[in-house]
């Protein structure tokens, strides 16, 4: 979930991949793989060439599992075939951030672990959270060291515990991180 701008009142949720089939079906990838999520999204906000911010309502949503991976195939009510499907191609998909925080709350999470002291074994300080990214596995933390940058899954391996109140993430077993 990334917000548009301070003052916005969308929050990106995701992005159109491709068009798919003839009748204007689009595949789209959203930043939650959690279908009882998405399937309750009636509606999403798309811009135009201008970056305006114009409704789209969802008139039908279909989840495809392969393997571990989730896929999500979008039929807009105002797109009928393929070339305008494709015309929306890579466009980003935003809902209004009431809407973002009831459905996309784990990501508004992450957001806080921004800028957490994180902590070895015995509770020393090797750095703070600059940025996080999705693996596709998992959430990878980046944390700013005093000899670069150490990249954290944030998986029970490496984190032991979250602590919101002092903001710090203390963690274990970083020996394998840093040697790789």
């Amino acid at each position: 979930m990334i917000k548009d701008a301070n003052t916005s009142p969308f929050v990106q949720i995701g992005h159109i991949v491709r068009s798919q089939g003839l009748k204007g079906e689009l595949k789209v990838l959203f930043d939650s793989e959690t279908p009882e999520t998405i399937e309750q999204l009636l509606m999403v906000y798309l811009r135009n060439d201008r970056g305006d911010f114009y409704p789209c309502r969802i008139a039908n949503l279909r989840v495809e599992g392969k393997g571990n991976k989730i896929s999500f195939f979008v039929q807009f009510d105002h797109i009928a075939d393929r070339t305008s499907a494709e015309a929306l191609k890579n466009r980003a998909l935003f809902v209004d951030q009431e809407v973002a925080e009831r459905f996309f709350s784990n990501h508004e999470e992450e957001q806080t672990l921004l800028d957490y002291e994180v902590l070895n074994d015995q509770n020393e300080s090797i750095g703070l959270v600059i940025d996080f990214m999705d693996s596709g596995a998992q959430t990878v933390l980046t944390v700013a060291t005093t000899s670069g940058s150490l990249l954290i899954p944030l998986v029970d391996e490496f984190v032991v515990e979250v602590n919101h109140e002092a903001q710090t993430i203390r963690c274990q077993n970083l020996k394998i991180l840093e040697d790789l």
